[in-house]
C-alpha cells in the first residue's frame, strides 16, 4: 500500500510540474484516475480493496495526497445475480439512439434476445450492442456519455 501512496505522490507531483490536466493510469488490480479543474481536486484510486477517495482544496496535489488515513478499506458491494452483457469494445456509452430519443432499456424492463440495450461509440462509428439472453433488466451499470472499457459490464439481465 505504501508503495502505492508514493507512485500516487509522484504522479501528482509530475501532473503539477507538467502542468497536466487528467491522468488516468491502469494495471492489473490497480486503476487510479487524477484531475485538476479550478480549486478543486479529484483523485480516484479503485483496486487492490482500496475504495474511491477524494479531496477537495486548494492547495497543491502533492500535499492532497500526503495522508494514508484518508484511504478506506471498500464496503462489499451489492450483489447481483444474473448474465453480465459486457461491451465489445473501448468506447463511449449511449443509453438511446438520440439525445432526445427515449432509453433502451430502463432496469425493470423486460429484454430479449437480440434486443439492443445501448450504442458504443468508437471512432465516430456507432454500434448497437444486444443482449444474449431473455429476461428482466436488473440493472444499468453505464451512465449516458460515459467512457466504456472492452469487457466493462454495461447491464446486468436475469
Amino acid at each position: 500500500m505504501k508503495d502505492k501512496i508514493k507512485f500516487i505522490k509522484e504522479l501528482a507531483e509530475s501532473m503539477n510540474e507538467n502542468k497536466i490536466e487528467t491522468v488516468k493510469y491502469e494495471e492489473a488490480s490497480f486503476e487510479i484516475q487524477l484531475s485538476k479543474k479550478k480549486k478543486e481536486r479529484n483523485i480516484i484510486v479503485n483496486g487492490g480493496g482500496v475504495a474511491p477517495a477524494q479531496y477537495s482544496q486548494a492547495a497543491p496535489v502533492q500535499q492532497e495526497v500526503a495522508s494514508e488515513e484518508t484511504v478506506t478499506e471498500a464496503a462489499p458491494a451489492e450483489e447481483i445475480t444474473g448474465t453480465e452483457i459486457v461491451s465489445p469494445m473501448v468506447g463511449t456509452f449511449y443509453a438511446s439512439a438520440s439525445p432526445t430519443s427515449e432509453p433502451f432499456i430502463k432496469e425493470g424492463d423486460t429484454v430479449t434476445e437480440g434486443q439492443t440495450i445501448c450504442i458504443v461509440e468508437a471512432m465516430k462509428l456507432m454500434n448497437e450492442v444486444k443482449s444474449t439472453v431473455n429476461g428482466k433488466v436488473k440493472k444499468i451499470l453505464a451512465k449516458n456519455g460515459d467512457a466504456i472499457k472492452k469487457g466493462q459490464t454495461i447491464a446486468i439481465i436475469g
